[in-house]
């Protein structure tokens, strides 16, 4: 892959910095960029509001870029319900389906989660006084527990990650869902994409999962744009999270009635600008040779490891399998997480250091933070070098 030609398209890697914090939020193409100004320059109206042309085009960019964001989970158009984010995809959830859940039953998630797929689900058992089941992540096999042994009948909603934030750990998720039908066909599945949406193919209809939630700004698009997926039948169930405009199909004096999804859970002006620009990034990735694009991820993952193999008192976590997509937390005996951070910081290199907003799992390896390097497809390996150099560099700082 011509490595070279691609990051031309990213101005901020123009800045001689060297990112691998991909994770946290990827870059922007200049087409998202320019998407900004295209629709403030010339559609800026609020959508749904007005006769007059440029409230007609935002509505029609915002209907279009809801297809486009549709098309490329393989979903139905009204299946999209746009948020600020993914964390408040989750709490709407939390929220919406606060009524399938009772005292008698369970809430599962697992070890893995990113908190915001964790405390919303903790919160939701707590309030209803459902029972919270944690699937047990076991590092050393590189696997997630047998789901079996915590999903009953009593199972009212299944949560987890379709790509660790600290390990880039990928459990097979066709199989997990499969498995909990098989025990459960009335549980409710949810699963973060937020990771996984920017190094796999996601496709809904074969995943079977109930909700899919996953943000903007970890796959080229802009901050404050986030998605929930949803099964028809369901979002037609749940009662709305926000109240306002939009919203509605009809205010009385002392009740109101909901308007059709996914009008029903996007209560006031939405991010017509950013979801627009969203839409461009994943026009953008669909311009490029998908497989080549893994491929050479895959490539610069399996780079940095062999790197990373070379440094005395290292420990990688996980990376025992194929199973792990391009996300490499580490461990230096002779060096804090927060010091190599900050020296890579001085160096220009940008990783990141601490929890990873993922305390249940770092509980259960026994360790209070990393740091953690995420990788793209616009990284290269003379960047990977730069950052064991910083390896080197902090530990003459650090030890003399």
């Amino acid at each position: 892959m011509k490595v070279e030609k691609i990051r031309k398209e990213f101005p901020l890697l123009k800045n001689k910095i060297v990112y691998l914090d991909n994770a946290a939020t990827t870059q922007k193409p200049e087409s998202v960029i320019a998407a900004f100004r295209k629709y403030y320059e010339s559609s800026n109206g609020n959508a749904h509001r007005g006769l007059y042309s440029v409230s007609q085009e935002a509505t029609k960019i915002l209907d279009e870029s809801r297809e486009t964001v549709a098309d490329f989970i393989n979903a139905e158009k009204d299946e999209i319900v746009f948020t600020k984010s993914a964390t408040e995809g989750f709490n709407l959830l939390a929220y919406a389906l606060e009524s399938e859940v009772g005292r008698w039953n369970h809430v599962v998630t697992t070890e893995l989660e990113h908190h915001s797929n964790y405390v919303p689900w903790q919160q939701l058992a707590k309030k209803t006084q459902a029972e919270l089941k944690v699937v047990k992540y076991n590092s050393e096999k590189s696997e997630l527990d047998d789901f079996s042994k915590y999903v009953t009948k009593k199972a009212a909603l299944v949560a987890f990650t379709l790509m660790s934030n600290v390990t880039g750990f990928i459990p097979d998720a066709k199989s997990i869902i499969k498995k909990i039908r098989e025990e459960n066909d009335k549980a409710i599945i949810v699963v973060d994409a937020s990771q996984a949406i920017a190094h796999i193919d996601i496709d809904v209809k074969e995943l079977d999962a109930d909700f899919v939630v996953f943000s903007s700004h970890k796959v080229y698009g802009p901050t404050g744009v986030g998605v929930v997926y949803g099964k028809k039948l369901l979002l037609d169930k749940m009662k709305p999270f926000l109240f306002g405009g939009n919203m509605i199909q009809e205010v009385k004096e002392f009740e109101s009635t909901w308007a059709e999804v996914p009008d029903k859970f996007e209560a006031g002006t939405l991010d017509v600008a950013g979801i627009f620009a969203f839409a461009e990034a994943l026009r953008f990735l669909n311009a490029q040779d998908s497989e080549e694009l893994r491929a050479y991820e895959t490539e610069l993952k399996e780079y940095t490891l062999s790197k990373l193999k070379e440094v005395d008192h290292l420990t990688v976590l996980g990376h025992n399998s194929k199973n792990y997509g391009p996300i490499i937390s580490v461990l230096i005996t002779d060096l804090h997480p927060h010091d190599l951070a900050e020296i890579c910081a001085r160096e220009n290199v940008c990783v990141r250091a601490g929890h990873h907003c993922a305390q249940p799992l770092m509980k259960s390896l026994e360790i209070v933070a990393t740091t953690r390097i995420s990788l793209s497809f616009y990284n290269e390996k003379k960047e990977i070098d730069k950052f064991i150099e910083c390896i080197k560099k902090a530990r003459k700082i650090i030890n003399g």
